[in-house]
């Protein structure tokens, strides 16, 4: 019953915090709305164009983070017979709408003039604004095209595959072909081998870090082969001058 009831006392600042933001959010996203239908009401169609966009570019954004997590949990059941390294693959493509609807979304809800409904309160471009941006996206994009859809995802994988799955797939699929995230597996691959980054095996058994290859860590690093340890050519008896064979392998015998 006490640990109950601390647990709850150290919690009540978190939950304070939460209330606040959300608040705060509400009425920042009020303010946007309202911008957005004063500029349009002063002839800027653009406004809402791009208010719609940003917003639908935010909602496919919400769909690719529960799809990672679902395909994830999924993959062996979806594709028992394919490797870890095409699922790596997959992934790193995937991170392109990460990157890409994020920056873009932010300079597109960007409004020329905010104004403060029910008030005369007006402010042109400046500094304010990209604080308002900054702030407004990072919260709409944190709390729902990040967490929420990903707990979509993890609590119910199979149905949001179901719904999901036909339309975004494709997308991914075409983006993994095309080859766009190659330039970081290349960077990864060089400065690893520059710097002898991944563990050796003798490494991974004594430090007991060791994780599953279906682990996230496995799968990233199914992302970029690894190269095998060149062996020395194995010589036979002193004098003989013939080679062992490979191991596996039996020599010829004579018929």
């Amino acid at each position: 019953m006490a640990t109950t009831q601390a647990s709850s006392v150290r919690s009540a600042p978190r939950v304070a915090f939460g209330v606040v933001l959300l608040v705060v959010w509400a009425l920042a996203s009020l303010v946007w709305v309202a911008s957005t239908i004063n500029l349009a009401a002063d002839g800027e169609a653009m406004a809402v164009v791009t208010a719609v966009v940003a917003l639908a570019l935010l909602a496919l954004l919400a769909g690719m983070e529960g799809l990672e997590v679902a395909v994830i949990d999924r993959w062996q059941a979806l594709y028992p017979d394919r490797s870890l390294s095409l699922l790596a693959a997959w992934l790193a493509a995937r991170q392109l709408f990460v990157a890409l609807i994020v920056t873009t979304a932010t300079l597109l809800i960007n409004r020329s003039e905010i104004i403060v409904p029910f008030t005369s309160v007006s402010i042109e471009e400046g500094i304010f604004h990209k604080v308002f941006d900054v702030a407004w996206t990072t919260l709409t994009v944190l709390w729902f095209a990040q967490v929420f859809p990903k707990h979509l995802a993890a609590t119910n994988p199979d149905r949001y595959l179901k719904h999901l799955r036909r339309s975004l797939f494709p997308v991914v699929e075409f983006v993994r072909r095309l080859g766009m995230s190659q330039p970081g597996e290349w960077a990864a691959s060089a400065v690893e081998r520059r710097l002898d980054w991944p563990l050796t095996a003798a490494e991974q058994m004594e430090e007991g870090v060791a994780a599953p290859r279906e682990s996230l860590g496995g799968i990233w690093r199914a992302l970029i082969p690894e190269t095998p340890p060149e062996t020395p050519p194995q010589t036979g008896p002193r004098g003989s001058g013939d080679r062992t064979q490979p191991s596996g392998l039996s020599p010829d015998r004579p018929s």
